[in-house]
C-alpha cells in the first residue's frame, strides 16, 4: 500500500491528515499540525502551495479527528511491561490491544488506534499516564508509512480491525494512582462540551479562574484568532453571575497565551513518536 492509499483510509475513518517534511515529524508552516485535512482534494491543494512536503511523512491531527491513540513506548521506557501490569491489575485481557488497528513506530513502540463514536466525548489526552504509556486525543502523531532515520512506521494488524474505544481506554486516561505523575499536577477538569456551556452560561462561582483558563487554552489549541479568544472570554465573563474583574481576566488570557505558545514550539519542533 502506498502513501496515498494510507491517507485515503485514514481520512475515510474521520482522520485529519497533515504532511511533515521528509524524515521529520512536524509541519513547519504557520499553524503546524493543524494544517490538516479530512479531504484528499484539500490536502492536495495544500501540497501544491507547499511542494517541499509532497514527498514527506504523514501525521494525524488528533485534536480534529474522531480518534484516540494509546501510545506504548519501547524506546525510553518499557511501556509494554507497564500496560501489561495495568491490565493485570484491572483484570483486563492483555491481548485486547491486538483487537484493533496497531502500528509499530520508528523507535519500536506501538500505536493502538480507536474510533470515537459520534456524540461521545473523547478520553483525556494524558502523557505518561503510566510509565511509558500515553493516551493521545488532542495532539499530533506520525503514522505509517512515514520514515524517520531509515526506520519505518508500519501496520502490524489490518486497518479494517480498528475498534471503537473500549471502556478501559477511558479508565486508563482517568487513572489516578500513577506514581510517575506528582499528585498535585494540574489536569484538565473540563470536557469540550462543558467549555462551550461556559460560553453559553458564563463562569461558575468558585471555578471562574479555572474555567476561564481552561476555555482560553482550549480555544488557543483550536487555532482561534488571539483577539477573538479574548472577545469570547469577555462575552463569557459578562454572562457570569459575578464576572471576574477585567484585569484578572486579562491576566488569565495572557497566561494561557504564553503557555500555548511554549507548547506549540515544543510540538512543532519534536512532534510525537
Amino acid at each position: 500500500m502506498n502513501k496515498w492509499e494510507h491517507i485515503k483510509q485514514y481520512q475515510h475513518f474521520g482522520a485529519y491528515v497533515f504532511m511533515a517534511l521528509p524524515n521529520q515529524k512536524h509541519n513547519g508552516v504557520a499553524g503546524g499540525y493543524h494544517n490538516s485535512f479530512n479531504s484528499g482534494d484539500e490536502l492536495q491543494t495544500w501540497l501544491t502551495k507547499h511542494p517541499d512536503y509532497q514527498n514527506g511523512n504523514i501525521g494525524i491531527d488528533l485534536s480534529k479527528s474522531n480518534l484516540v491513540v494509546v501510545d506504548i513506548d519501547k524506546h525510553k521506557h518499557n511501556g509494554l511491561k507497564s500496560i501489561g501490569a495495568w491490565f493485570k491489575a484491572h483484570t483486563i485481557n492483555p491481548e485486547t490491544i491486538q483487537d484493533t488497528y496497531v502500528e509499530r513506530t520508528a523507535t519500536g513502540g506501538l500505536h493502538a488506534f480507536y474510533l470515537i463514536p459520534n456524540g461521545k466525548i473523547k478520553p483525556k489526552n494524558v502523557i505518561n499516564v503510566i510509565n511509558g504509556v500515553d493516551v493521545l486525543s488532542d495532539t499530533a502523531i506520525t503514522v505509517a508509512p512515514s520514515v524517520i532515520d531509515d526506520e519505518q512506521y508500519r501496520a502490524i494488524t489490518p486497518f479494517e480491525t480498528i475498534q471503537q474505544a473500549p471502556e478501559w481506554v477511558y479508565k486508563l486516561s482517568e487513572y489516578q494512582n500513577n506514581t510517575n505523575t506528582p499528585s498535585n499536577q494540574r489536569k484538565s477538569r473540563y470536557t469540550n462540551l462543558e467549555r462551550w456551556l461556559m460560553v453559553k452560561n458564563g463562569f461558575e462561582m468558585g471555578q471562574r479562574n479555572d474555567q476561564a483558563m481552561s476555555l482560553a487554552g482550549y480555544l488557543f489549541a483550536l487555532d482561534v484568532d488571539a483577539s477573538s479568544i479574548y472577545d469570547i472570554l469577555q462575552i463569557t465573563n459578562e454572562r457570569s453571575n459575578e464576572p471576574l474583574p477585567e484585569r484578572e481576566l486579562t491576566a488569565i488570557y495572557m497566561s494561557a497565551r504564553k503557555r500555548e505558545e511554549r507548547k506549540r514550539v515544543r510540538i512543532n519542533s519534536y512532534g510525537r513518536d
